[in-house]
């Protein structure tokens, strides 16, 4: 196995991924580098204690079951001390000593917030596959650790947090090699006390901190109140958004696919080949990709259907809107939605439309919908936008009423695109 360098180790982390893989240091047994979708990488070791599981019949200790410990971010912890400290807890390991006993006991009051950034990741967002995991590791390697990052868990106050909020609120310009919106604002402070919260609360169940209050609850009163979405666009705007999206390419198909469909902008976004049934008109979201996490299907009126066959297709990934070849999905829909649709809008009819966001789009068609079926539509409409239904038949029967969707869909691709 292949000793790891700092070079190579660098050129590994550049590599595109889709899911959490590992790369595997061939000098320690059992040490490896931890990388998920996000910019995050952390060290793994994996070990087993001599003696745990008791004595063979030839009186030598067995080994016990697995341990698998986080040692520390990279670069942070570097690869030399990444193997010292894999060596430190492989020698008290064949000693028979538990690592994890040692480490439980010197954590109760020196758990610093990054410590336990990397150990909550590890521990709880990754190993339940959460589709929240790289917005948790966004925040944390952002915002949350350089600006907390030293301070032991057992002694983060609330003034702490509040300086947390007040420094993440002011956006705060990318450097100038960096392409992207400035970091921080309301809601990057709202969502990185979220996730502090969050932190903090789970290590507080999990014993991890000797202390019983979480200093980042009930924060969020120090930011405004996040408004409800409540813009809904009329069928002339809609019209004229319609118009304005005829280049073709993946963002503009993104607009005309959430306007056929109602969907959510990530779920375009994120959308696969193998999701799309073109023959029977189907768009199927998987279980994992869904927010109720139960698959959403999704009838694709001819419109939508005439979008996905000329759209490109036999790249290298399997991503239906991309700008990569299918590798990656699209990226800063928020931009495109805040300045280059609003004037191709303008250049397309000089209509200015007051701003609005994917998701207002979402809302609109299915206010449209709603004020087509009239009273009694509410439950299809429902049905149509996805939302969590507990009930048994919604979990075995995911075809239901696709006939009744699909006829309001084609009576309201029919209003939209009437001239």
């Amino acid at each position: 196995m292949t000793r790891l360098t700092d070079t190579t180790l660098r050129g590994r982390l550049k590599e595109p991924r889709a899911v959490q893989s590992e790369i595997v240091d061939g000098a320690v047994p059992g040490l490896a580098v931890r990388v998920g979708r996000g910019p995050a990488a952390t060290w793994s070791l994996v070990l087993r204690v001599r003696g745990e599981g008791g004595v063979s019949r030839r009186g030598f200790a067995k080994k016990g079951r697995r341990y698998r410990f986080t040692l520390g971010n990279y670069p942070e912890m570097s690869l030399d001390e990444a193997r010292a400290r894999a060596n430190e807890f492989r020698s008290r390991a064949n000693a028979g000593e538990s690592p994890a006993i040692a480490l439980e006991r010197a954590a109760a009051g020196r758990l610093t917030v990054q410590a336990l950034s990397a150990r909550f990741l590890e521990d709880y967002a990754r190993s339940k596959n959460l589709r929240s995991t790289r917005k948790y590791e966004q925040a944390i390697a952002t915002h949350i650790v350089p600006h907390l990052g030293d301070i032991p868990v057992d002694a983060l106050d609330r003034e702490e947090v509040r300086s947390l909020i007040r420094h993440v609120r002011v956006p705060q310009p990318r450097a100038d090699t960096q392409r992207g919106r400035a970091r921080g604002g309301i809601e990057a402070a709202r969502r990185a006390l979220g996730v502090l919260r969050l932190m903090v609360g789970w290590a507080i169940e999990e014993r991890l901190v000797n202390r019983e209050d979480n200093p980042a609850s009930r924060m969020e009163r120090n930011l405004p109140r996040k408004r409800k979405g409540d813009r809904v666009l009329s069928l002339e705007e809609m019209r004229a958004v319609w118009r304005a999206a005829d280049s073709g390419f993946a963002f503009d198909n993104h607009v005309r696919l959430t306007l056929l469909t109602a969907c959510r902008a990530g779920e375009w976004a994120r959308a696969r080949w193998s999701w799309v049934d073109l023959k029977r008109g189907l768009l199927t979201i998987p279980a994992d990709e869904y927010k109720t996490n139960r698959p959403h299907v999704v009838p694709l009126v001819p419109e939508a259907v005439a979008i996905l066959e000329n759209s490109f297709r036999g790249g290298k990934g399997d991503y239906v809107l991309s700008t990569a070849e299918g590798e990656r999905p699209i990226r800063g829909l928020a931009k495109f939605y805040q300045t280059r649709l609003p004037q191709a809008i303008f250049k397309q009819s000089e209509a200015v439309i007051s701003p609005f966001a994917s998701h207002d789009l979402r809302r609109s068609v299915a206010s449209g919908i709603a004020e087509s079926l009239g009273i009694g539509g509410e439950p299809l409409v429902r049905r149509l936008l996805g939302h969590a239904d507990s009930s048994v038949t919604a979990i075995y029967n995911r075809y239901a009423y696709l006939r009744e969707m699909r006829a309001a869909l084609e009576a309201w691709a029919r209003e939209l695109t009437r001239d």
